[in-house]
């Protein structure tokens, strides 16, 4: 089985790219991370070859977003892209996890590898396990959250309740 792993990254140094980023956009102390207008907006202007492509469910199948960094693309099913313009949680946790891969997973920090049958990637190598990580601590800060309910968490930052509970649990 060959799968990809990704340069090893703690959960605490996650943190700290998604806090940096947040300072970089002045938003180190709002609970709120508008990932619309960042991916719309100021991404294009960070990496002027970024491209943000919007397909079809027939065109992306059972991907909600796929991501190239290497061809500076994110790709979004249309309904996700849709939902996430209008605020839904899931759907915004879904972009912020694409922008996780595009941020982390540059060509050179992921590798292919070859893992024998029943061999599990360790979470802090595993790129999905890192962009999830990516997502909950950009639209979830801890330095904001922490000791916040989820549904206080879910309210403030327009993410599910699903997601809040799991980010708090990880502050």
């Amino acid at each position: 089985m060959t799968s990809q792993i990704a340069q090893p990254l703690s959960r605490k140094e996650i943190r700290e790219i998604a806090r940096d980023l947040r300072k970089a956009l002045d938003l180190e102390n709002e609970p709120y991370f508008p990932i619309m207008p960042f991916v719309e907006g100021i991404l294009p202007r960070i990496d002027p070859k970024f491209e943000l492509e919007i397909l079809s469910k027939d065109e992306m199948h059972d991907f909600h977003g796929l991501t190239f960094p290497d061809r500076h693309q994110i790709l979004l099913r249309e309904d996700v892209y849709e939902r996430a313009c209008d605020g839904k949680g899931r759907d915004r946790f879904t972009v912020a996890h694409e922008v996780g891969h595009y941020i982390l997973h540059i060509p050179s920090k992921i590798v292919l590898a070859k893992l024998e049958q029943g061999t599990a990637i360790p979470n802090f190598m595993d790129p999905e396990w890192q962009a999830d990580a990516f997502a909950g601590e950009l639209l979830m800060p801890a330095h904001l959250m922490k000791g916040v309910s989820p549904v206080i968490i879910a309210e403030k930052c327009e993410v599910s309740e699903a997601a809040a509970r799991y980010q708090s649990r990880k502050m």
